[in-house]
């Protein structure tokens, strides 16, 4: 019976360690964090949503964080609108967490110390990222538009 119980032990950890290299860490805490670090006291509005979660619209004055936190489940998927103020034309929608362990290890800093941080800038949306020991730049901001804050992405304004 001994022998059975060590295979199966020496089994489970031979499996869990091949899932450590090439399956994201299921099951398992992650946090997202989206910063404001825009100049000339803008303020930033954001919006986050799964299929699942719809967190309200955020205003981070210069310096705030927004931050929310939830388990890995093989379909869980974040995207963020962001919009630079004061009026709020400068736009940006980038997927904020992917379930999948290259978003994770390469465009995030990974499970140690597993958050994506995001911070708006002037010049666009950079990813905190340890493989280039710093933040790396992601997206630009869309150029002005008459897509009103509160209309979903890609839905006309009432000015058209």
């Amino acid at each position: 019976m001994g022998k059975y119980l060590l295979s199966f032990f020496l089994i489970l950890l031979s499996f869990d360690s091949i899932n450590t290299y090439l399956l994201p860490p299921l099951f398992r805490k992650f946090n997202v964090e989206i910063v404001n670090q825009l100049e000339y006291h803008k303020k930033l509005r954001v919006h986050c949503r799964s299929k699942t979660h719809d967190f309200p619209i955020t205003y981070l004055n210069i310096g705030e964080t927004f931050q929310f936190g939830f388990i890995i489940y093989p379909k869980t998927q974040y995207w963020c609108n962001l919009w630079q103020g004061p009026n709020y034309k400068h736009h940006v929608v980038f997927d904020a967490f992917l379930p999948d362990k290259d978003f994770i290890d390469g465009t995030c800093t990974g499970m140690d110390p597993n958050v994506c941080r995001w911070t708006a800038k002037e010049e666009g949306v950079y990813v905190r990222n340890k493989q280039f020991k710093g933040e790396y730049f992601m997206y630009t901001w869309d150029a002005p538009s008459n897509l009103e804050p509160d209309s979903p992405v890609g839905a006309p304004s009432d000015s058209d």
